[in-house]
Protein backbone atom coordinates (compact mmCIF):
# COMPACT_ATOMS: atom_id res chain seq x y z
CA UNK A 1 0.00 0.00 0.00
CA UNK A 2 1.39 3.53 -0.68
CA UNK A 3 0.36 7.34 -0.93
CA UNK A 4 2.05 9.91 -2.39
CA UNK A 5 0.89 13.31 -1.47
CA UNK A 6 1.51 17.23 -2.90
CA UNK A 7 2.95 19.17 0.22
CA UNK A 8 3.01 22.87 -0.18
CA UNK A 9 5.35 24.22 -3.34
CA UNK A 10 7.94 21.36 -3.73
CA UNK A 11 7.25 19.26 -0.93
CA UNK A 12 6.04 15.50 -1.74
CA UNK A 13 4.93 13.00 0.81
CA UNK A 14 5.31 9.41 0.58
CA UNK A 15 4.10 6.88 2.96
CA UNK A 16 4.72 3.19 1.75
CA UNK A 17 4.79 -0.16 3.66
CA UNK A 18 4.20 1.81 6.75
CA UNK A 19 7.29 4.23 6.32
CA UNK A 20 6.55 7.91 5.74
CA UNK A 21 9.32 10.14 3.67
CA UNK A 22 9.45 13.70 3.35
CA UNK A 23 10.59 15.32 0.62
CA UNK A 24 11.54 19.13 0.12
CA UNK A 25 8.31 19.65 2.91
CA UNK A 26 7.86 23.20 3.96
CA UNK A 27 5.55 24.82 6.37
CA UNK A 28 7.50 28.31 7.08
CA UNK A 29 8.49 30.52 3.79
CA UNK A 30 8.18 33.79 6.15
CA UNK A 31 12.06 33.99 5.80
CA UNK A 32 11.56 34.94 2.17
CA UNK A 33 8.62 37.09 1.68
CA UNK A 34 9.98 40.13 0.99
CA UNK A 35 11.50 38.74 -2.42
CA UNK A 36 8.71 36.23 -2.84
CA UNK A 37 5.65 37.82 -1.69
CA UNK A 38 2.89 36.33 0.10
CA UNK A 39 1.70 33.22 -0.64
CA UNK A 40 -1.33 33.57 -2.61
CA UNK A 41 -3.15 30.42 -1.49
CA UNK A 42 -3.59 29.31 2.07
CA UNK A 43 -0.36 26.90 3.14
CA UNK A 44 -1.51 23.66 3.95
CA UNK A 45 0.18 22.15 7.68
CA UNK A 46 1.74 18.47 8.40
CA UNK A 47 4.03 18.68 10.84
CA UNK A 48 1.95 17.90 13.84
CA UNK A 49 0.05 14.81 12.37
CA UNK A 50 3.22 13.73 10.39
CA UNK A 51 6.17 11.27 11.55
CA UNK A 52 8.59 10.70 9.14
CA UNK A 53 11.22 7.88 8.57
CA UNK A 54 13.16 9.41 5.92
CA UNK A 55 13.60 13.14 4.93
CA UNK A 56 15.59 14.11 2.06
CA UNK A 57 15.57 17.90 0.26
CA UNK A 58 17.23 19.05 -2.90
CA UNK A 59 19.28 22.21 -1.48
CA UNK A 60 19.06 25.10 1.30
CA UNK A 61 16.92 27.18 -0.22
CA UNK A 62 14.42 27.64 2.75
CA UNK A 63 11.70 26.74 0.75
CA UNK A 64 13.03 23.48 0.42
CA UNK A 65 14.36 22.87 3.71
CA UNK A 66 12.60 23.48 6.53
CA UNK A 67 14.46 22.71 9.88
CA UNK A 68 11.11 23.43 11.96
CA UNK A 69 9.78 20.48 10.13
CA UNK A 70 12.96 17.97 10.33
CA UNK A 71 12.49 18.86 14.09
CA UNK A 72 9.02 17.83 14.30
CA UNK A 73 8.58 15.41 11.87
CA UNK A 74 11.78 13.27 12.36
CA UNK A 75 11.33 10.22 14.06
CA UNK A 76 13.55 9.39 16.88
CA UNK A 77 15.29 6.28 14.87
CA UNK A 78 14.64 8.11 11.50
CA UNK A 79 17.56 9.61 8.84
CA UNK A 80 18.13 12.25 7.71
CA UNK A 81 19.07 11.67 4.01
CA UNK A 82 22.01 14.10 2.81
CA UNK A 83 24.02 14.83 -0.70
CA UNK A 84 27.72 14.97 0.15
CA UNK A 85 28.29 18.07 -1.20
CA UNK A 86 25.69 20.01 1.33
CA UNK A 87 26.59 17.70 4.62
CA UNK A 88 29.07 20.81 5.94
CA UNK A 89 26.16 22.86 6.31
CA UNK A 90 23.89 20.33 7.04
CA UNK A 91 25.37 19.51 10.37
CA UNK A 92 25.83 22.84 11.34
CA UNK A 93 21.92 23.43 11.34
CA UNK A 94 21.14 20.35 12.58
CA UNK A 95 22.42 19.74 15.83
CA UNK A 96 22.48 15.64 16.68
CA UNK A 97 20.11 14.47 14.25
CA UNK A 98 21.35 11.51 12.73
CA UNK A 99 22.39 11.83 8.25
CA UNK A 100 23.02 9.39 6.16
CA UNK A 101 25.45 10.83 3.57
CA UNK A 102 25.45 9.72 -0.25
CA UNK A 103 27.56 11.03 -3.02
CA UNK A 104 26.06 11.76 -6.20
CA UNK A 105 24.46 8.39 -7.88
CA UNK A 106 25.38 6.27 -4.66
CA UNK A 107 22.58 4.46 -3.98
CA UNK A 108 20.81 4.03 -0.11
CA UNK A 109 18.63 0.86 0.10
CA UNK A 110 16.55 0.28 3.10
CA UNK A 111 12.88 -0.71 4.38
CA UNK A 112 12.48 -1.91 0.38
CA UNK A 113 13.46 1.56 -0.15
CA UNK A 114 16.03 3.26 -2.11
CA UNK A 115 17.13 6.63 -2.06
CA UNK A 116 19.79 8.17 -5.03
CA UNK A 117 20.77 12.06 -5.73
CA UNK A 118 21.25 12.65 -9.01
CA UNK A 119 22.84 15.97 -10.79
CA UNK A 120 20.61 18.87 -11.00
CA UNK A 121 21.57 22.91 -11.33
CA UNK A 122 20.50 25.12 -9.36
CA UNK A 123 19.17 28.95 -10.93
CA UNK A 124 21.78 30.84 -8.99
CA UNK A 125 24.53 28.57 -8.24
CA UNK A 126 23.97 27.08 -5.16
CA UNK A 127 24.34 23.31 -4.39
CA UNK A 128 21.55 21.09 -5.36
CA UNK A 129 20.78 17.66 -6.34
CA UNK A 130 17.58 15.60 -7.47
CA UNK A 131 16.25 12.92 -6.09
CA UNK A 132 15.42 9.24 -7.60
CA UNK A 133 13.45 7.54 -4.85
CA UNK A 134 11.93 4.15 -5.52
CA UNK A 135 9.72 1.58 -3.74
CA UNK A 136 8.10 -1.66 -4.00
CA UNK A 137 5.36 0.18 -5.62
CA UNK A 138 6.94 3.39 -7.47
CA UNK A 139 9.37 5.33 -8.94
CA UNK A 140 9.71 9.02 -8.42
CA UNK A 141 12.38 11.72 -10.18
CA UNK A 142 11.86 14.94 -7.83
CA UNK A 143 13.48 17.72 -9.21
CA UNK A 144 13.12 20.35 -6.72
CA UNK A 145 13.61 23.68 -8.67
CA UNK A 146 16.48 22.86 -10.84
CA UNK A 147 17.27 24.63 -14.51
CA UNK A 148 17.27 23.35 -17.83
CA UNK A 149 20.82 21.09 -18.16
CA UNK A 150 22.16 18.97 -20.34
CA UNK A 151 22.06 15.79 -18.17
CA UNK A 152 18.59 15.03 -18.76
CA UNK A 153 19.09 12.65 -21.50
CA UNK A 154 22.31 10.83 -19.46
CA UNK A 155 19.48 10.38 -16.75
CA UNK A 156 16.54 8.71 -18.64
CA UNK A 157 19.13 6.10 -19.85
CA UNK A 158 20.54 5.71 -16.66
CA UNK A 159 17.35 5.28 -14.57
CA UNK A 160 14.56 3.47 -16.13
CA UNK A 161 10.97 2.92 -15.47
CA UNK A 162 10.26 6.43 -13.47
CA UNK A 163 6.66 6.60 -12.99
CA UNK A 164 6.37 10.60 -11.82
CA UNK A 165 8.50 13.15 -12.45
CA UNK A 166 7.62 15.90 -10.25
CA UNK A 167 9.66 19.16 -11.64
CA UNK A 168 9.20 22.35 -11.37
CA UNK A 169 7.94 24.56 -13.41
CA UNK A 170 7.65 28.65 -12.12
CA UNK A 171 10.48 29.65 -14.85
CA UNK A 172 10.82 32.18 -12.23
CA UNK A 173 12.89 35.29 -12.96
CA UNK A 174 14.50 36.63 -10.20
CA UNK A 175 15.86 39.77 -9.23
CA UNK A 176 18.18 39.63 -6.31
CA UNK A 177 20.51 42.68 -6.42
CA UNK A 178 18.93 43.28 -2.87
CA UNK A 179 21.69 40.29 -1.95
CA UNK A 180 24.13 40.81 -3.85
CA UNK A 181 23.32 38.58 -6.61
CA UNK A 182 23.43 40.00 -10.26
CA UNK A 183 20.43 40.34 -11.94
CA UNK A 184 19.93 37.83 -14.85
CA UNK A 185 16.39 37.44 -17.39
CA UNK A 186 17.38 33.58 -17.37
CA UNK A 187 14.90 31.14 -16.13
CA UNK A 188 15.96 30.32 -12.41
CA UNK A 189 14.05 27.02 -12.14
CA UNK A 190 12.15 25.05 -15.50
CA UNK A 191 10.17 26.93 -17.36
CA UNK A 192 6.41 24.58 -18.26
CA UNK A 193 8.09 23.81 -21.50
CA UNK A 194 11.21 22.43 -19.96
CA UNK A 195 9.21 20.89 -17.55
CA UNK A 196 7.57 18.70 -19.82
CA UNK A 197 10.50 17.95 -21.98
CA UNK A 198 12.77 16.94 -19.03
CA UNK A 199 9.96 14.85 -18.00
CA UNK A 200 10.17 12.95 -21.53
CA UNK A 201 13.80 12.71 -21.66
CA UNK A 202 13.74 11.06 -18.79
CA UNK A 203 11.29 9.01 -20.02
CA UNK A 204 8.33 9.37 -17.05
CA UNK A 205 5.04 7.74 -17.28
CA UNK A 206 3.58 10.91 -15.67
CA UNK A 207 4.80 14.54 -15.37
CA UNK A 208 3.78 16.34 -12.03
CA UNK A 209 4.42 19.54 -12.28
CA UNK A 210 5.43 21.46 -8.25
CA UNK A 211 7.08 24.85 -7.35
CA UNK A 212 4.23 27.26 -9.05
CA UNK A 213 1.64 29.10 -8.58
CA UNK A 214 2.21 30.27 -5.14
CA UNK A 215 4.30 33.20 -4.72
CA UNK A 216 4.82 36.32 -6.79
CA UNK A 217 6.57 39.81 -6.16
CA UNK A 218 6.50 41.69 -9.11
CA UNK A 219 10.16 43.59 -8.34
CA UNK A 220 11.62 40.32 -7.12
CA UNK A 221 10.16 37.36 -8.10
CA UNK A 222 8.34 36.99 -11.32
CA UNK A 223 7.22 33.49 -12.61
CA UNK A 224 6.27 32.42 -15.74
CA UNK A 225 2.48 32.37 -16.38
CA UNK A 226 0.65 29.11 -17.84
CA UNK A 227 -2.48 27.82 -18.09
CA UNK A 228 -4.58 24.04 -19.10
CA UNK A 229 -4.48 24.59 -22.34
CA UNK A 230 -0.84 25.77 -22.01
CA UNK A 231 -0.04 22.18 -20.58
CA UNK A 232 -2.69 20.04 -22.91
CA UNK A 233 -0.45 22.19 -25.93
CA UNK A 234 2.75 20.84 -24.19
CA UNK A 235 1.70 17.55 -23.79
CA UNK A 236 0.71 16.77 -27.59
CA UNK A 237 4.18 18.09 -28.49
CA UNK A 238 5.84 16.16 -26.29
CA UNK A 239 4.09 13.44 -26.33
CA UNK A 240 4.16 13.44 -22.53
CA UNK A 241 1.81 12.59 -20.05
CA UNK A 242 1.16 14.79 -16.71
CA UNK A 243 -0.84 15.23 -14.17
CA UNK A 244 -1.83 18.37 -12.04
CA UNK A 245 -1.97 17.79 -7.76
CA UNK A 246 -2.97 20.62 -5.62
CA UNK A 247 -1.57 21.36 -2.47
CA UNK A 248 -2.74 18.69 0.28
CA UNK A 249 -4.40 16.40 -2.80
CA UNK A 250 -2.91 12.71 -3.05
CA UNK A 251 -2.18 11.06 -5.95
CA UNK A 252 -5.07 8.25 -7.35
Amino acid sequence: METIQKLNWAGIKISTNNKTILIDAVEDFSTYKPVMGNPEKEIITFSETTQADYIIFTHLHLDHFDLEVIKKCLKPNGKLIVYSELEKDVKKLIGNIEIKVLKLNDVFIEDDISFKPVFAMDGIGDIQSSWIITTKYSKIFHGGDTIWHNQFWKLGKENENIDYAFLPANGVIVNFEVINLDYSSVPASLTIEQAFNAANLLHAKKLIPIHYDLFEHNTFYIPQKFNHEDMMRLSRQTHQNYLILNDGEFLK
